[in-house]
C-alpha cells in the first residue's frame, strides 16, 4: 500500500536504504548547502584534490572521474528506487550531499511529498531531472579537472543500469528481456542511449545473471592498488564473461 503523503518520503528513504546498502539519507532542509546538481567548482575541488593526494600515480583523469561517480550515484539510485519500488517520484532538486575526507557521506532531502506516479510517468520525470541535473553539474566540473563529456555520460549510464540491477533483486517479475528494455528506456529518456547495456552470463551454479556491459573505463586500474574491474571494457567480452562466471556471489 502506498504511504500517505506525510510519510511517503520516510518510506522512500527506508526502502532505498534496504534495497541499496550504503544509500543512507535523512530528511532536512538544504540550508547553506546546494542541491547535488547545483554544486560549484569550489564544492567539488576538495574531493578531487583529496584523491590526487592519495592516488597521485592514477592521474588527473582518474581523480576527476572518480569524484564524478561519487557525486552522481546517490541521486540516480534514489530516483530509480522511487520509481520502481515505491511508485513515486522524488524531487531530486531537494537532495544535497556533504563532502568530507574526499568522499560523499550520505545525503539529505528537503521535506516534500514525492509525487505518486505510474512507472512510465515516474521514469520520464526522474530521467528528465537527471538529464537536466548532470548537464548543469558537468559545466562546473570542467573548471576543476579533466572530465570529457563522453566519459561523464558513460559513467552516469553505468549508475542508472547499476541501480536497475539492485532493484531487480526486489522485482522478481523482471526477467532478462524486461531488464534490457528498461535499461534502454532509461538511457534514451536521459539522452544517453547506447552508452551502457547488460551482459548475460551464467554463474558457477548455472544461474543466468546480468552484469553491466560498460562502454567507458573508470580508470581504477591506474591506482597502485587497483586492477581492471570485472566488467572493464578494456577487456574483450569473452574475458569479461569468464571473470563474471568465476566470481563468488551474484
Amino acid at each position: 500500500m502506498l504511504a500517505p503523503a506525510p510519510d511517503r518520503l520516510h518510506a522512500l528513504l527506508a526502502t532505498a536504504a534496504r534495497v541499496v546498502p550504503g544509500l543512507d539519507g535523512t530528511i532536512g532542509e538544504i540550508g547553506d548547502g546546494r542541491a547535488w546538481s547545483e554544486a560549484r567548482a569550489g564544492d567539488i575541488a576538495p574531493m578531487v584534490r583529496h584523491l590526487g593526494a592519495h592516488h597521485p600515480e592514477a592521474g588527473a583523469h582518474y581523480w576527476s572521474l572518480r569524484a564524478w561517480g561519487l557525486h552522481i550515484w546517490q541521486p540516480v539510485y534514489l530516483g530509480v528506487v522511487g520509481v520502481h519500488c515505491c511508485a513515486c517520484t522524488p524531487d531530486l532538486s531537494a537532495l544535497s550531499q556533504r563532502t568530507e575526507a574526499g568522499g560523499i557521506h550520505g545525503f539529505r532531502v528537503a521535506p516534500h511529498a514525492p509525487r505518486v506516479d505510474t512507472e512510465d510517468d515516474g521514469l520520464r520525470r526522474v530521467a528528465r531531472q537527471i538529464a537536466e541535473g548532470w548537464t548543469r553539474l558537468h559545466a562546473q566540473w570542467r573548471e576543476v579537472g579533466p572530465l570529457p563529456v563522453k566519459a561523464a555520460g558513460r559513467l552516469l549510464a553505468d549508475c542508472v543500469l547499476g541501480a536497475l540491477l539492485c532493484v531487480q533483486r526486489e522485482r522478481i517479475d523482471w526477467d532478462t528481456p524486461r531488464m534490457h528494455a528498461l535499461g534502454q528506456r532509461w538511457l534514451e529518456a536521459i539522452g544517453l542511449g547506447g552508452e551502457c547495456g547488460f551482459l548475460t552470463f551464467r554463474d558457477g551454479g548455472g544461474t543466468e545473471r546480468l552484469a553491466l556491459a560498460r562502454k567507458g573505463c573508470c580508470l581504477h586500474y591506474r591506482r597502485a592498488d587497483g586492477e581492471m574491474c570485472t566488467t572493464c571494457p578494456r577487456q574483450r567480452v569473452p574475458e569479461r564473461l569468464a571473470r563474471l562466471a568465476a566470481r563468488d556471489g551474484p
